[in-house]
């Protein structure tokens, strides 16, 4: 999974970018002058996520099949952890929680396994969840908030 940015990110959109491809297990490049063509090289036919910005800020995932076709996209408004630096992302696929039509949307995107809301607790110690709502999604690691982007708008294509 490759995770980039707009052309020209602020320090806060490349941290996130970073933090999101450390999630994923993923990877993280600046995009720079790349154009779509170059970026879809880039991926080696994988699908890929742009991390785009407002007000200097990251504002917005779009996400994207590997043919390069917008599939949806989620504005955001972000917020970090403290923890978060002191955290080990162990090298296993995260799994997805919730219900609805965002939840749905990263299921399909992602392809990770659904966790039912009642088994989140059972989950083993050192493992990811990412847990999809209407309002948020919270990125979890060992059953601790790590990050959290708050849905301001979805929107599929």
């Amino acid at each position: 999974m490759l995770i980039t940015s707009s052309r020209k990110p602020s320090a806060k959109t490349r941290t996130l970018c970073k933090l999101l491809s450390r999630f994923l297990a993923g990877r993280s490049i600046s995009r720079g002058k790349m154009g779509m063509q170059e970026l879809l090289e880039f991926t080696e036919g994988g699908p890929f996520i742009v991390v785009g910005e407002y007000h200097g800020n990251p504002g917005e995932l779009s996400f994207y099949d590997d043919a390069g076709k917008l599939l949806f996209s989620l504005r955001f408004s972000d917020w970090y952890s403290k923890e978060i630096d002191s955290y080990w992302f162990p090298d296993v696929e995260p799994g997805i929680a919730g219900q609805g039509e965002i939840a749905d949307a990263f299921e399909s995107f992602f392809h990770f396994n659904r966790v039912e809301s009642d088994k989140v607790d059972q989950l083993p110690p050192r493992s990811t969840l990412m847990a999809v709502g209407e309002k948020e999604v919270d990125f979890m690691g060992s059953g601790k908030s790590l990050f959290k982007l708050i849905i301001k708008g979805f929107k599929k294509y």
